[in-house]
């Protein structure tokens, strides 16, 4: 019995925690965040050639159901948030989305680079074959309000990062360029399986400064450039949006379209100056 009791107060103590985490989002918080929302989804592009799109959120948002989906009748949870956000977290937002070259295209791409690789032991071959398949998809992620976090350049150190342009102010926005020069080594052996390691990638920053970088050169021998973004945590609790980060991932040439087809005025407009 006294095992049935003590079982019986640990759920309590466990169900009065859980609910302790949450709190009720306030009527301002909720305008700020679905306001912010279509800004981040519009300002990027939801249709990239032929290719498929996957977007990790979709067009419809509403900030009361984004930490509760599935409210059920015993916890309906809507409206609610960590405790945390506004406090030792920022009211941050992020929005993404991913395209693929069709599965035709890709398998095609695949087949043409193999068929150049005359010995798989040398890197240079191995390297330039992958290097030419790393242009079936693209990613591009938004994030506003970051306080922590390490975004990772990664390029062939032999060629340094190149700076992207932009028709607004950016306090970085750099291109990551990976090539046959730099083949990604697994054991001291060229990579059969380097996964997206070939593939480019861009860290831009808006509306604060780097706050730190530092640079390494990996296991896999490519260099990586960490950075992290500014952010004054005296106004965490305060309903603006201090930053924005934008990092994209696939073939150079598709990143800089990418970068082209941004709005990124209306990115920039939203950030308090």
């Amino acid at each position: 019995m006294k095992k049935l009791v003590l079982f019986a107060a640990t759920i309590v103590c466990i169900s009065v925690n859980a609910k302790a985490q949450f709190r009720k989002l306030t009527a301002n918080e909720i305008t700020y965040y679905n306001a912010l929302y279509p800004v981040l989804y519009n300002a990027i592009p939801h249709n990239y050639k032929t290719w498929k799109a996957m977007a990790g959120r979709t067009g419809e948002f509403d900030i009361r159901k984004y930490w509760c989906p599935d409210p059920t009748p015993g916890n309906d949870c809507t409206g609610t948030c960590p405790v945390s956000v506004g406090k030792g977290d920022p009211y941050s937002l992020d929005c993404d989305i991913e395209f693929t070259m069709p599965g035709d295209q890709s398998t095609a791409l695949k087949v043409a680079a193999y068929k150049t690789i005359k010995d798989f032991n040398n890197g240079k071959q191995l390297a330039t074959a992958l290097k030419s398949t790393a242009k079936a998809k693209l990613k591009i992620n938004v994030i506003s309000n970051v306080t922590a976090g390490d975004f990772v350049l990664s390029y062939c150190g032999k060629n340094a990062p190149e700076k992207l342009d932009l028709p607004v102010p950016a306090t970085l926005a750099l291109l990551g360029i990976h090539s046959d020069g730099c083949p990604v080594m697994d054991g001291g052996r060229p990579s059969m399986s380097p996964g997206d390691k070939y593939y480019d990638s861009a860290v831009i920053f808006l509306g604060k400064p780097v706050a730190k970088q530092s640079t390494h050169v990996s296991d896999d021998g490519l260099t990586e450039t960490n950075y992290a973004i500014n952010f004054d945590k005296a106004k965490i609790g305060t309903l603006i949006t201090q930053n924005i980060v934008v990092t994209l991932q696939g073939d150079a040439e598709d990143i800089k379209a990418a970068v082209k087809a941004i709005n990124w005025q209306k990115l920039y407009a939203a950030i308090v100056k």
